[in-house]
């Protein structure tokens, strides 16, 4: 049993007092009011008999009993240990540790330390010491202290007392019994490793007060102060961008792989790099071809996908002697064999299983694995084993190969991530928005999705039909009833392999873009959860034509003679006249599902597709008589046949349903959910990964507000600037907590994009590079450069760039095909998604100069590891 006295100086304002909440990890949280007798020094005593650690926090109540203001962070550690007596002389903290910080993105790999173990056990055995927390101080620095007592060198720089690091934000220095009975003044400071008496940087304000306090016998003492008062720049890191598939080692049997992994995160740490960014990596295994490339339609939301598994764990086996031959040819390829190497590594992993099954029950790993983990091994392996079946896959194993195949995966990624970690790199993964309609989650957790709807977007510029991913949407209501489990346990089985994540789709949080499962089109979606608008309010607005009349597709006698003129004859036969002299589709083709399936695809079938998206209303899903605008409904011919004044008033109608309606209600449905799940199982931002959105495509203006309150970083893209009427954005302007880049994998990289469109080259020429004259045809290598360097030079908290994007500054690098580059074209939804880098791994490394370069540039910028 231990007596902890508590000490702070605060003083409050009438009515007010301080209270202090304290529990074991924050667990049977007790409260308790200080008491004072000035006004400003304020204590409490309690009797601990709990855990080693006790976790406390200071607050402000008023009269009531509501809290006006609290620390940050909310709360302290303090190791009790073995001693009896202890007396915490705290101050309020008011600059803690920033929470985005907390992560383990950063406690587990930026700012790890392997000492802090030692360091610790041995300064919790002193009786008396001065504990600050705060990051780690800029590269070659050190923290220390001066003060007004010979022990703290008597203000004399020559004798600063350097602070020891005993956690990953704290600091200590051991203090005498004297420091506390007669008081000190202090102050912290910055200390140069290579010259300490000479290059010292002292804190701003005010001295620091220790004020002379009682000690009982035997009492041991601790002042605890907040981060140093200086204006220190923030940390910004740089790293790169690649999907698992897309590496290339001279080992890799067709596909980059977890071993590849390895070798690409040593490279970018070599370089200076401190993060390393993935796609998905879940298993998508669903029909067995090459539509399974697309890494966004995963069957599980836990499994891993076994054409990752690095098979050169077996290379000495007599196994892997038979398949070497064709690893190597599928290897040679530019792109990746999707079907070939599938198929080639799932024939590997069925004979590697024959050979160790009988063995496999005594692996005691295995077994702790399959415990562990049944909640979702389980049923993954059942519907493994029933759709290998049902597509008749030439490798159709039992339940348990499935499981040990995940055994050897998680093994694998859970060794490259404490590879990582141990580099100091952070290693991003990939959450998609969505789930396959045939997956493990529609089978097992059904209620918890919406299957009569299709996730997608709207149209941009990139794709003007808009997009149509072709998932379920989420249940959220149905999710909510047990505080989001399903999510909370899907970002901590995430927390075994990554440190951060990227948030696919982070809209899909405040509303998700719906298309009705009928039609083809993200044209035709709304928004859920939506403010639908009934008649009535329509006609309030101005809207006087009949609303139901625009929302059934129709074309006039004109349109269809300028259709057939284009597209044959045989086009009047899909339609029907109506008495008013309109055309309407004859109900076999009165959807786009319909026309797809009947309509051999081509111009024709193009044009059909086209008329059933001639509406100006969609039907609410779930409320009859309510509607949404068509989205972009002013660029069909159905909008011209309006009066002058409808079309003004279905334009209000239409920019204030899409930018301004929904703006308060989507951000309060964001905020019931993002925090339980970007916290899993926690319920805090302490150990868990760093979330950071993907905030792209049609952004309601509530997003930035609640991203920078949860402290979720943004994604900030040059050539998709967030501010209105701009062609590209101003680096400079990025937030802190964003991540910035030249292209995303839906994008073209720079070296595609400069020959895209040759005005729009010319105008970043001009108005970005800041060149005169034309721009030349091929983005050079130099113009590369300098794109990349002004990357690292904005203030964005990471920099983050595709490979393909950094290898352009090289000549000797640079791949000759870049129109290979892109991995994804949204537009297309026959995506085949193949790259893979040109290069292999040790070419990259071996590349001395590009890599000198690299290097220089990061450091140049101030980012660092």
């Amino acid at each position: 049993m231990a007596q902890i006295r508590f000490r702070i100086n605060y003083v409050t304002t009438w009515g007010e007092s301080l209270w202090l909440d304290y529990g074991a990890s924050g667990k049977d949280v007790k409260q308790l009011p200080l008491v004072t007798t000035d006004g400003s020094m304020w204590t409490a005593e309690i009797e601990w008999g709990g855990a080693d650690i006790i976790t406390y926090a200071y607050s402000v109540r008023n009269a009531d009993g509501c809290i006006v203001r609290a620390e940050r962070p909310a709360t302290r550690h303090f190791f009790v240990g073995h001693r009896s007596w202890v007396l915490l002389c705290d101050n309020w903290t008011e600059r803690g540790i920033d929470s985005v910080f907390l992560h383990s993105a950063f406690t587990e790999c930026v700012f790890r330390h392997s000492g802090i173990d030692d360091l610790g056990m041995q300064l919790s055995s002193s009786s008396y010491f001065l504990l600050m927390r705060a990051t780690p101080p800029p590269s070659g620095f050190r923290w220390g202290v001066l003060g007004s007592s010979p022990r703290l060198g008597e203000w004399k720089e020559e004798k600063v007392r350097n602070l020891v690091r005993t956690d990953v934000y704290e600091w200590c220095l051991p203090l005498a019994s004297e420091d506390f009975a007669e008081g000190v003044y202090y102050k912290y400071v910055l200390v140069d490793e290579n010259i300490p008496s000479r290059n010292i940087v002292w804190e701003e304000g005010g001295n620091r007060c220790l004020s002379p306090c009682c000690l009982r016998k035997g009492e041991a003492a601790v002042v605890s102060d907040d981060a140093p008062r200086m204006s220190l720049a923030l940390w910004r890191g740089a790293g790169v961008v690649i999907p698992v598939f897309s590496l290339r080692s001279k080992g890799s049997q067709g596909i980059g792989d977890f071993g590849d992994l390895r070798q690409f995160i040593n490279w970018a740490a070599s370089t200076g790099m401190s993060t390393v960014q993935l796609l998905p990596v879940n298993d998508t295994t669903s029909s067995g071809t090459w539509r399974d490339s697309y890494p966004y339609s995963g069957i599980s939301v836990f499994a891993l996908h076994p054409i990752y598994l690095d098979l050169r764990e077996w290379q000495s086996s007599p196994i892997y002697a038979r398949y070497a031959e064709r690893f190597t040819a599928l290897n040679a390829l530019p792109e990746l064999d999707y079907e070939a190497v599938f198929e080639e590594k799932m024939a590997f992993l069925g004979d590697l299983y024959k050979m160790v099954r009988p063995e496999i029950d005594k692996l005691a790993a295995y077994n702790e694995f399959c415990t562990e983990h049944s909640y979702w091994l389980e049923p993954y392996a059942r519907f493994c084993v029933k759709k290998a079946r049902a597509m008749n896959f030439k490798c159709n194993g039992d339940e348990k190969f499935y499981s040990f195949v995940q055994y050897l995966l998680h093994n694998q990624m859970a060794a490259v991530h404490k590879a990582a970690r141990l580099q100091r790199v952070i290693l991003k993964g990939d959450i998609p928005i969505g789930i396959c309609h045939d997956s493990v989650p529609a089978m097992v957790d059904s209620h918890l999705f919406h299957f009569n709807g299709q996730a997608g977007a709207p149209p941009d510029a990139f794709a003007v039909h808009g997009q149509n991913w072709g998932f379920p949407t989420y249940n959220w209501e149905e999710m909510s009833k047990d505080d989001y489990a399903w999510w909370r346990r899907r970002l901590n089985h995430m927390n075994n392999y990554f440190d951060a994540y990227r948030i696919d789709h982070v809209l899909g949080f405040f509303r998700i873009w719906e298309i009705p499962a009928e039609q083809m089109y993200g044209l035709l979606g709304h928004f859920r959860p939506a403010l639908p608008l009934s008649v009535e309010e329509i006609r309030y607005n101005g809207f006087e034509a009949d609303v139901a009349r625009y929302i059934q597709p129709f074309v006039t006698t004109d349109r269809l003679a300028q259709l057939e003129e284009v597209s044959g004859s045989g086009l009047r036969c899909f339609f029907v006249p109506r008495a008013d002299g309109t055309f309407v589709l004859k109900t076999e083709y009165d959807t786009q599902h319909k026309i797809k399936i009947a309509v051999p695809e081509g111009y024709l079938r193009d044009i059909l597709m086209d008329v059933v998206a001639e509406v100006l209303f969609v039907n609410d899903p779930d409320i009859p008589g309510y509607y949404h605008p068509r989205i972009a409904a002013q660029q069909t011919e159905v909008f011209k046949t309006l009066t002058l004044t409808d079309q003004q008033a279905f334009n209000r109608l239409h920019d204030n349903f899409f930018y301004v309606r929904h703006n308060e209600f989507w951000a309060e449905n964001a905020l019931e959910k993002l925090p339980v799940i970007v916290n899993g199982l926690t319920g805090k931002e302490e150990h868990s990964m760093l979330p950071c959105a993907e905030d792209l495509g049609m952004v309601p203006s509530s997003v930035k507000g609640v991203l920078e309150k949860l402290n979720i970083l943004s994604l900030e893209i040059q050539r998709m600037p967030k501010k209105y009427g701009i062609r590209f954005g101003y680096l400079q302007d990025n937030p802190y907590l964003s991540v910035t880049t030249i292209a995303t994998h839906d994008m073209a990289p720079l070296r595609l994009w400069w020959r895209e469109n040759e005005e729009q080259t010319q105008a970043f020429w001009h108005e970005v590079l800041g060149r005169e004259g034309r721009a030349p045809a091929e983005a050079t290598t130099d113009v590369c450069e300098q794109v990349v360097a002004m990357h690292f030079d904005s203030p964005s908290m990471f920099c983050l760039l595709a490979l393909q994007d950094l290898l352009a500054m090289d000549e000797r690098l640079r791949s000759h095909n870049p129109e290979r580059e892109q991995i994804n074209v949204p537009a297309n939804p026959n995506q085949y998604w193949q790259y893979r880098m040109h290069l292999t791994i040790e070419e990259l490394v071996a590349a001395t100069s590009f890599n000198e370069k690299l290097r220089a540039l990061i450091a140049k910028s101030g980012r660092r590891r």
